[in-house]
């Protein structure tokens, strides 16, 4: 059924006054395929409760996020923005002060709002607390490097679940439902983040396992709103912020490519008891990005100028592109980032090899038909580039936090230039075609995470004689060359990221530490100075700056 059937439905349900107060519950679960719900046509483990979120409500059946990555994946979903407009395109990237976010609308409209967060990718420091009053979110990782996406941990451990990237879901669970059970007369906005689904799985789990266990956690979870009279009046979402490719593509888990493995989410709608009948499937492509001009229109409350996507109540005449993108294979290697474009059946994936597949008919995308029918491809390059241009970001990206002397040390050093993510033009290399050095970059990081530092070392070595231009690669052996003690080795390998990447924090707290065991404390005070403005939380920098100061007195 079309989505503008659902809209002549839904306007004729309750009153103004009801649905403008009607309680907001939105459910992420990280890393959750759609095609893995029993709902979605999934076998191999049932999926009840899980489904039963689309009682008195809808199920897309298209559904796609924005990126295959935590962070960008939630702030579009929030924002409803491209991550190509807001800049968030990895998990180590900070949404700035004052955006406008579904939570602080619903706030300035009188919702009491609260998210229950289940992994350190949504930490507070991330930015996306913005708008809610509170924010349970126990970790504390202070460090981010958006080269690798990374975040680390660099504070003190006071808190138990600082030093840990992600908590039960029955814990965020049970969090939320005392946050209700103290609001039951005011009109909520309430954001649940379930991170169970994602690797690495409790010991003996695999995938189907883990959704197992989800769908008894939410379970129970619906069953306690049922008892405290929430179901019946409120708006309950049950989303995903990305799929998981378990192998297709060559890929094992997610961000590098964007297939359907990865951007395919479920999105299940259950609207409040007073609402009229709803369709219970709609087919029409759609976007996480659409989902909070859905919700504001629902509860008849302007739309802020910002979002960009398009409630799914509204009467259209034409079908609704669906655009995704990942950037890590180019923040990381320096190779071509990714963006897709979805319009009815068929989707278009922009690379230096451009791939086109017919969904309906290919829905596991394994024969492209670019060859085929290069007028489609050509006119949905042209509707991508058109998009692409409608929203870029007016203000210019955000320059590196040093300060005019900090930068002026590292110029004396000859270690400033652009960043990976600057001047992205120009012929780069297919990700598509980079996958055995991708697996084998995979391997360097199970081999660096067992001890196991001379096979990491010859591994890396080895991509790098490949592709000299692999800065992630490099760095990751400079940090296995100082781990080695292999000082000057690990200098010569850092200071030659830091062209590539001037404001890696990795990067400049590991080339500092080679710096001090050289006895280089001049420049060993540079780097680590920039490395504290990089991360001005780091207790490790800020100790290590404090050594070096000593010394040089």
């Amino acid at each position: 059924m079309r989505i503008h059937a659902l809209a002549a439905l839904l306007t004729a349900a309750t009153g103004l006054a009801f649905a403008q107060t009607a309680p907001v519950i939105v459910i992420s679960i990280d890393t959750l395929r759609a095609d893995h719900l029993s709902a979605y046509g999934y076998s191999k483990v049932a999926t009840p409760n899980l489904d039963s979120f689309a009682e008195h409500g809808t199920l897309f059946v298209n559904a796609d996020a924005q990126a295959p990555l935590t962070l960008p994946s939630h702030a579009s979903l929030f924002t409803s923005t491209y991550p190509f407009a807001n800049r968030i395109q990895e998990n180590a990237e900070v949404v700035p002060p004052n955006t406008v976010t579904l939570a602080g609308t619903l706030n300035s409209h009188g919702y009491r709002t609260a998210a229950f967060i289940g992994s350190v990718f949504l930490e507070r420091r991330m930015g996306l607390d913005q708008g809610f009053e509170e924010y349970d979110c126990p970790f504390d990782f202070r460090v981010l490097s958006p080269m690798s996406g990374e975040i680390f941990f660099a504070g003190p451990a006071g808190n138990p679940y600082a030093v840990r990237d992600r908590r039960d879901g029955s814990i965020v669970v049970s969090s939320a439902l005392r946050w209700l059970g103290a609001h039951r007369d005011e009109p909520v906005f309430l954001f649940l983040h379930l991170f169970d689904m994602h690797q690495p799985f409790k010991p003996g789990s695999d995938y189907d396992t883990q959704l197992a266990y989800v769908d008894r956690t939410l379970g129970n979870f619906k069953q306690a709103l049922v008892r405290g009279g929430w179901w019946d009046r409120s708006v309950v979402v049950l989303l995903s912020d990305h799929g998981e490719s378990l192998g297709e593509h060559g890929e094992a888990s997610h961000g590098y490519f964007i297939y359907q493995s990865t951007l395919a989410v479920p999105l299940l709608v259950h609207w409040p008891a007073g609402a009229a009948p709803t369709p219970a499937h709609v087919t029409e492509p759609v976007g996480l990005i659409d989902l909070a001009p859905t919700l504001l229109e629902y509860l008849r409350l302007p739309l802020p100028p910002t979002f960009v996507g398009r409630s799914l109540l509204g009467a259209r005449t034409a079908p609704r592109a669906v655009t995704g993108e990942s950037v890590h294979a180019f923040d990381a290697f320096g190779w071509s980032p990714l963006r897709s474009l979805r319009l009815g059946d068929y989707k278009l994936i922009d690379a230096p090899r451009p791939e086109l597949f017919h969904l309906g008919n290919d829905p596991h995308e394994a024969r492209n038909l670019a060859a085929n029918e290069p007028a489609r491809l050509k006119s949905m390059q042209e509707e991508l580039a058109k998009t692409l241009a409608r929203y870029r970001p007016s203000a210019p990206p955000a320059q590196s936090n040093l300060s005019p002397a900090e930068r002026a040390k590292l110029a004396s050093l000859g270690y400033i230039a652009p960043g990976p993510r600057t001047g992205a033009t120009g012929k780069r290399a297919d990700p598509k075609d980079r996958m055995a050095e991708f697996r084998l970059y995979e391997d360097s990081q199970v081999m660096l995470y067992k001890g196991r530092l001379a096979d990491a070392i010859a591994t890396l070595l080895r991509i790098l004689a490949q592709d000299p231009q692999n800065t992630l690669a490099r760095r990751d052996l400079g940090g296995a060359y100082l781990e080695q003690k292999s000082y000057a080795k690990a200098k010569e390998a850092l200071a030659r990221v830091l062209l590539a990447a001037p404001k890696d924090y990795v990067t400049l707290y590991q080339l500092g530490l080679a710096c001090e065991k050289l006895g280089l404390l001049q420049e060993a005070a540079a780097h680590l100075e920039a490395a504290c403005a990089a991360a001005p939380d780091s207790i490790p920098s800020r100790n290590e700056l404090e050594n070096v100061r000593k010394r040089l007195k």
